[in-house]
């Protein structure tokens, strides 16, 4: 990897538990057990995870994505390979490691631009991004800690959450959120995505809830308020529309930002 690139910040949130923050970008989260350590995502590769895990453990490396969007999955390059959920590892997730899509999101994250990060410093990485898909069934087996496998296809069809039992964390992605995108290609209809963020909700009331953007930690009222912007918007409409409308609810916060012909799951 280029020496030039930035080791970003971190810190400890549980014993064995690292936020990795690319530059206000993403939280991305290094979890470390006794033999092994997971990376869970890798921003758009804005910095240099090498070096800042190095930093904090020389324990083997797995690096997994919570989903298949540029902003957590950029950085593919920088390792061998990334675990992707199987339903987000399509050519549509592929060029979201490419060069220029990094470039553009940088370039447009007002944020990262406050921290001095450009479009410049997105380089193409050391290996050829490799997407390699996985399931449910998956179990990431760090030696003393194991973390399962929840999909829940919403913000995009392979959406998933990492539990992580022996830390009582939940990492979920960008799945219920502020802001909540449901509107780009790769999203499911909002009726889809409820029982995944219901299942967040009542897991949040015994797990601390971790996810990908700004304030790390998610509430459990918050993340029940999100869910009832969802179902107030199902109950506002009798069927999707013929043609796509996006369309933000409530208008007067950061809700949800929907297509009108993606509520309700289609009949095939």
């Amino acid at each position: 990897m280029k020496s030039n690139m930035k080791i970003m910040p971190y810190e400890k949130i549980s014993e064995g538990v690292y936020l990795i923050n690319e530059f206000n970008g993403v939280n991305c989260y290094l979890v470390t057990g006794n033999e092994k350590a997971l990376l869970i995502d890798c921003g758009t590769g804005a910095g240099d995870f090498k070096a800042t895990v190095k930093e904090i453990t020389d324990l083997p490396l797995t690096v997994a994505a919570t989903h298949g969007h540029v902003d957590h999955i950029g950085g593919t390059g920088q390792f061998p390979f990334v675990y992707v959920y199987k339903d987000d590892c399509k050519r549509l997730n592929k060029i979201q490691t490419s060069l220029i899509l990094r470039k553009l999101f940088v370039a447009g994250n007002g944020e990262m631009k406050k921290q001095g990060i450009t479009a410049k410093n997105i380089k193409k990485g050391e290996y050829k991004p490799e997407l390699v898909p996985f399931d449910e069934s998956f179990v990431f087996d760090l030696g003393g800690k194991t973390l399962t496998v929840k999909h829940t296809p919403g913000h995009t069809v392979g959406s998933v959450a990492f539990i992580d039992e022996k830390d009582n964390i939940i990492f979920s992605g960008d799945n219920v959120c502020d802001a909540l995108w449901m509107f780009l290609p790769g999203a499911t209809s909002i009726e889809e995505w409820l029982p995944g963020a219901r299942w967040l909700f009542e897991m949040s009331k015994s797990f601390k809830v971790y996810w990908g953007h700004r304030v790390p930690k998610l509430e459990t009222d918050y993340i029940a308020q999100v869910i009832s912007w969802g179902e107030e918007i199902i109950k506002n409409h009798t069927k999707n529309s013929l043609f796509s409308k996006t369309v933000q609810y409530p208008k007067q916060t950061d809700g949800i930002i929907y297509r009108t012909n993606k509520i309700f799951k289609k009949v095939k």
